[in-house]
């Protein structure tokens, strides 16, 4: 299978510590790491210009592959070549088509825990969350470089699929994202939700594996009001990264969270 992995980074120390450190980068294609841009969307579409396989992955700079991810990962292929082979952008935690709940198998650092769990097959969902996004060069799929920062884009890139037909799935690839938790989302994340809120108007709402989209930004305001009062109360400890997350998925497995060699409510992420 011949696959490229693309990266928006800024942080040499993690990005060696985290993705490039996962045993099997190694059988990649290609690795092109994008560097010193201000949105997903510009990095991203330049590295699909200079992509030279079809299959293509955006991945965050702390995101840590396991040992058997790609297994994972060719399994689900198989399956979609069968049952959808013009799916649109794949994913390991996303919103489900009810809206109701996160789908997917990853454990979150900042969060302290492990989102969702082993399934079978692949889970169609409305949006996925931006650590990982598996796409098609031949999909013609691209990023709206309208949207700025590094937020959102993933359930953009997911209603522009669904708008040309395509859907979008969840698959059973367990990961670890290795990341500092918030204590406050960033303005700049808002900023994405009210680009998403006017875009995709005849849509809402929106549910994205954080919060919803809506007319009224309701989410938004209770979000934030939620966590500052959580804050001011001592009730919220935004977890940290760990410096080796080879070590916290052998400490997983042997907690048995994680079967064999791999390692549910919406993630407040």
């Amino acid at each position: 299978m011949n696959w490229t992995v693309i990266a928006a980074t800024n942080n040499d120390e993690l990005l060696k510590a985290c993705l490039l450190n996962s045993p099997d980068l190694q059988d990649a294609s290609e690795v092109i790491l994008q560097r010193g841009y201000q949105s997903a969307g510009v990095a991203y579409n330049n590295g699909l210009d200079k992509a030279k396989t079809d299959l293509v992955i955006f991945a965050h700079q702390d995101l840590y592959l396991p040992g058997g991810w790609l297994d994972s990962l060719r399994a689900s292929l198989d399956l979609l070549s069968r049952v959808d082979p013009n799916w649109g952008v794949l994913g390991v935690w996303g919103v489900n088509q009810s809206c109701e709940e996160g789908t997917g198998y990853l454990y979150c650092t900042g969060l302290g825990r492990q989102l969702g769990g082993l399934f079978d097959g692949v889970r169609e969902v409305r949006s996925l969350d931006e650590v990982v996004l598996i796409m098609r060069k031949s999909s013609k799929l691209r990023f709206d470089e309208q949207l700025s920062g590094f937020h959102m884009y993933g359930t953009d890139i997911c209603l522009e699929a669904r708008r040309r037909g395509m859907k979008s799935y969840a698959l059973p690839a367990f990961c670890i994202h290795n990341t500092n938790g918030y204590r406050m989302l960033p303005w700049q994340f808002w900023q994405g939700y009210l680009f998403m809120r006017k875009k995709w108007r005849a849509e809402l709402p929106i549910s994205t594996s954080c919060t919803d989209i809506t007319f009224s930004c309701w989410p938004m305001i209770r979000w934030n009001v939620v966590r500052a009062a959580n804050i001011a109360l001592g009730r919220h400890r935004p977890g940290v990264r760990v410096q080796d997350p080879s070590l916290l998925v052998r400490d997983l497995m042997f907690s048995d969270s994680v079967p064999g060699s791999q390692v549910c409510a919406k993630g407040d992420k």
